[in-house]
């Protein structure tokens, strides 16, 4: 059945038994049918996060004229699988890259850390085994539908680790997510979690914010539980524990700019971005560039907020929004410079001063484009929750 008949037939099925219910009770099998229409994500209870599924699908032009050319975008076609997109990862082949600061003005001049000691020494990273990295950037749909899962799993709580009830979520001690707060982008709603509005636009297929580095761990396990792959993580501990074990975990640090950089084949590969540079642009304003708005979100571009996944050129790997956007939390805790990191793509996992602090990569909506350059890393503890702090999964083959 195609997408605009399934859609019609669907309006047609909730409107024949609600007319039917005010005659009459449906029965069993009526009531099994309206829930098979209606349960869109799959999560086995229909409410607002499938009404609003349901909306942008049908709002979506290319579902009901097939002539159009279409774009690229992350709104699924109504079929027997969950409508919530799947999180999509590309394989990306094993390599050597150099990683760091490469001496570029732009990378050197803008530089954040005193001296620049944080992005050198500049060292040869061999990356000996492919691995999976997240097409887009996790969003508040993903996220939403995960913490419904886990709900009803009985894994939520709240900040004094009763059953969870509305607030902010916390699972093990640990905030996942703030939702008491008028930046975030998903909300409960009793009985569930769903993404927010604003500006009359959906937040669905925007990248997910104000999650902890716990939060994204916490998201991790449960979608490998969730799909029956091996956990990566102890949440008990909140330690990595089964790195290569094929369950979806968080990039290292090295992973993370390998992927970001692009192939061997991309000759900007060692630029300031995977995309090149505009030698003429101010990278600590937010001034406007054409080059720069055709491959990421920053201050010079956002509409007062982060943008939907995907809709800025892929690097040459096809991954979407390395830059700009929302920061990206990496597996690693934060050294000062590179001085003894890892040279094989492994996370460092030894903590560094007090309190230790974990790396996030890659940029901001709000952040100028200094900070969204391909060596750019900075640091927070794993409790913070960021207005433009997000993340996406790696998992190894």
């Amino acid at each position: 059945m195609n997408t605009s008949v399934k859609l019609l037939v669907l309006l047609g099925t909730l409107f024949f038994f609600s007319n039917q219910a005010i005659c009459q009770t449906p029965t069993p099998t009526q009531t099994q049918a309206i829930h098979n229409m209606t349960d869109l994500n799959l999560d086995g209870v229909t409410n607002s996060l499938d009404l609003i599924l349901f909306v942008n699908a049908w709002n979506d032009r290319s579902l009901v004229n097939p002539t159009l050319t279409p774009t690229p975008t992350l709104l699924p076609t109504m079929t027997e699988t969950p409508i919530t997109p799947s999180v999509e990862l590309l394989t990306l082949p094993s390599g050597s890259f150099l990683m760091g600061n490469t001496g570029n003005f732009h990378d050197l001049y803008y530089c954040m850390c005193d001296g620049c000691t944080c992005e050198f020494p500049r060292h040869e990273v061999n990356i000996g085994y492919s691995f999976q990295m997240g097409k887009y950037e996790i969003t508040n749909a993903q996220y939403a539908d995960l913490l419904n899962w886990a709900k009803a799993q009985g894994y939520l709580n709240s900040s004094a680790g009763a059953s969870y009830s509305g607030g902010d979520v916390y699972h093990g001690g640990q905030r996942l997510i703030i939702l008491d707060s008028p930046q975030s982008d998903i909300e409960f709603i009793a009985p569930s979690f769903t993404p927010k509005t604003r500006n009359n636009e959906s937040m669905a297929w925007h990248p997910v914010h104000e999650v902890s580095w716990y939060g994204a761990v916490a998201f991790c396990n449960w979608l490998s539980e969730k799909e029956g792959q091996v956990q990566a993580y102890s949440l008990a501990g909140w330690s990595l524990v089964n790195r290569q074990g094929g369950g979806y975990r968080l990039p290292s640090e090295a992973e993370w700019e390998y992927a970001c950089r692009g192939s061997a084949a991309n000759d900007k590969r060692y630029s300031p971005f995977w995309f090149g540079d505009d030698p003429e642009l101010e990278l600590f304003s937010c001034a406007y560039s054409s080059i720069f708005d055709q491959n990421m979100v920053w201050c010079a571009n956002a509409n007062a907020w982060s943008e939907e996944v995907g809709k800025k050129q892929p690097n040459d790997y096809g991954l979407y929004d390395m830059h700009g956007n929302v920061f990206e939390w990496c597996e690693d805790w934060w050294h000062e410079s590179y001085t003894g990191a890892p040279v094989d793509g492994s996370p460092w996992e030894v903590p560094f001063g007090f309190p230790p602090v974990k790396v996030y990569r890659g940029g901001d909506w709000i952040g100028e484009a200094s900070s969204a350059r391909s060596s750019f890393r900075t640091w927070t503890p794993p409790t913070w929750k960021g207005a433009a702090v997000g993340f996406r999964l790696a998992r190894s083959l």
